[in-house]
């Protein structure tokens, strides 16, 4: 451990390089490590560029480039994900208010970096900043730093223990302490062993758990996703005879999934378009439905209320075999700028001969709160109507495995311009189907008729709370250090 601290002294010293350099490096790896077309292992790395900028600077000039060039990072990132149908604009729409919530962390962290425990500052809090981010605001949890993990099932496992702040806590600790060590040119215990140790551990818990979820049988339930030939998103809306050419095909594809041996059956959002006027007949039909093929469909439909504005119902019907329908469900968290009914009823689920099912609608399920909902209903499982765009496919479909593992129930995707999934209580995707292929558009899937009990469920945000009290903590300490030193 010498030697590499006498190596780090007298090889590489960041002076020698302008500070700019490292924020052109910073808004690479940044656009880099989220979203699509990412590189998993950059986010183990992707702020040190950004901290050591920041341990080089001075000034409000500093601060002011350095915010500039963390927003041109976060809009390269944005970018990534912008395709036809969404306008360019959405760029800036998310990539400031996701700047908002994270410069705090940097800029709070650049003024206290010498204190004592500073070390621990930056990740607590970025940490916390996520978790107001997805907790309290219509942004969700887009740009959090656990989801840059999304192919890694070992480290999803992670966040069975203590959600997305303790492996976006990991992220971050590793980030600081490399910068750290650059900037220093010396190594410690708690920015190498510590961290290292906390990887590897958390590394094994994940593969050990994962590999234990195999290791005996389990009773299953076969659900399937049916697809829409519907490719309506707003105005103009479709003609009657295109409604029925859809509807027409839904029904087909129902049957065919049934006969397949489906038990649960889902559609996509906004499958289909249906006018006030005929709902009521609408919604006979598809009680009918279950009742002829003995299914659970989860019917999920768009209704237009008024054009001028445009505004509509995107909801579901949950219909047992018997017929009833057990509940309508509005989409809770419509995504900023959609012209939907917000729906403010009480989570419900259904038990489905023992297996208690949920269902919420694509964008609701990006905040963790309505999964933490239904996991204190004892959902087993949960179905998940959406519609993506090519720019978040699979990305969106991945974030929701992290749903799954962190309330441990299982969650049937039916997704429209994006990829399908069965997802297991432990983040594995046993099926999937994309749209954009030529197929069938009807995924089949086993899943786990019962969920599992994981410590998040139970302790909750137990986790962020730790972190409020470090923080509130190294405040007080931090101001009355600074008080008898001006005092002297």
């Amino acid at each position: 451990m010498k030697n590499l601290s006498s190596t780090l002294t007298h090889g590489f010293n960041v002076n020698k390089i302008n500070p700019l350099w490292y924020l052109v490096i910073g808004i690479a790896t940044m656009a880099l490590t989220h979203m699509t077309f990412s590189i998993e292992v950059m986010a183990w790395v992707s702020s040190v560029p950004f901290l050591v900028y920041l341990s080089l600077t001075k000034g409000w000039k500093s601060k002011f480039i350095f915010s500039l060039a963390f927003v041109l990072a976060w809009s390269l990132v944005l970018t990534k994900i912008i395709t036809d149908p969404i306008p360019l604009v959405l760029v800036f729409l998310y990539s400031i208010p996701i700047c908002l919530f994270h410069l705090p962390g940097y800029l709070i962290w650049s003024k206290f970096k010498n204190q004592k425990f500073a070390l621990f500052l930056f990740p607590v809090l970025m940490t916390i900043m996520e978790w107001v981010q997805y907790t309290f605001t219509p942004i969700a949890s887009w740009g959090v730093a656990a989801y840059t993990m999304h192919d890694n099932v070992s480290l999803i496992q992670t966040v069975s223990l203590f959600g997305m702040a303790g492996l976006s806590f990991l992220i971050y600790w590793v980030n600081v302490s490399i910068a750290d060590i650059i900037i220093k040119r010396k190594i410690s215990i708690s920015t190498f062993q510590l961290p290292l140790i906390m990887l590897f551990l958390l590394i094994v818990f994940g593969s050990i758990r994962y590999d234990m979820s195999k290791a005996n049988g389990i009773d299953t339930v076969t659900v399937a996703a049916v697809g829409t030939d519907s490719e309506v998103s707003g105005l103009p809306l479709p003609s009657k005879e295109s409604n029925e050419q859809t509807k027409s095909a839904l029904f087909k594809r129902t049957r065919t999934a049934a006969a397949g041996g489906a038990k649960i059956i889902s559609w996509n959002e906004a499958a289909i378009f249906i006018m006030p006027k005929d709902e009521n007949e609408w919604i006979n039909s598809i009680k009918e439905l279950a009742i002829e093929l003995n299914i659970t469909l989860v019917a999920s439909y768009v209704m237009p209320i008024s054009q001028t504005p445009f505004r509509f119902e995107n909801k579901y019907q949950f219909v047992d075999p018997s017929g009833n329908i057990t509940h309508s469900y509005l989409k809770h968290q419509p995504v900023p700028g959609e012209p939907a009914v917000q729906g403010k009823a009480p989570l419900k689920v259904v038990d489905v001969t023992g297996t208690k099912i949920g269902a919420a609608i694509c964008y609701d399920y990006d905040f963790p709160y309505l999964a933490r909902g239904y996991g204190e209903l004892g959902a087993d499982m949960v179905i998940l109507p959406s519609s993506d765009w090519r720019g978040i496919d699979p990305v969106h479909t991945e974030m929701a495995a992290f749903r799954a593992v962190e309330q441990g129930h299982s969650v049937l995707r039916s997704t429209r311009f994006g990829i399908s999934a069965a997802i297991t209580p432990y983040g594995e995707m046993v099926s999937q189907m994309s749209s954009f292929d030529k197929n069938d558009k009807i995924m089949y899937a086993h899943l786990s008729a019962k969920g599992v009990t994981t410590l998040h469920s139970i302790i909750q945000d137990s986790f962020v709370y730790l972190c409020i009290g470090f923080l509130l903590s190294f405040l007080v300490i931090a101001v009355r250090s600074k008080e008898s030193k001006s005092t002297i």
